[in-house]
């Protein structure tokens, strides 16, 4: 979820700590957006796919109840 990009400014920003500040001038804004969008789309990602596996764990477990269900009928 998190693409070469963002690792990349994240290990350019380690790195520049390490320099003094007057050096180097790093404007994160830019950088800060593209990481919230990144996360705000991996999170909705994440979500859709947390809502099939409950919805598929459901219908399986509901399944089995009416074949238990069936069976203690006959």
């Amino acid at each position: 979820m998190i693409n070469f990009k963002t690792v990349f400014a994240i290990a350019l920003l380690s790195a520049s700590t390490a320099t003094v500040a007057d050096e180097i001038l790093i404007d994160t804004d830019e950088l800060y957006q593209d990481i919230n969008i990144e996360l705000a789309q991996g999170i909705e990602q994440l979500q859709q796919e947390l809502s099939q596996d409950i919805d598929v764990i459901l219908v399986a477990k509901e399944a089995k109840l009416n074949q238990a269900n069936v069976q203690v009928t006959r």
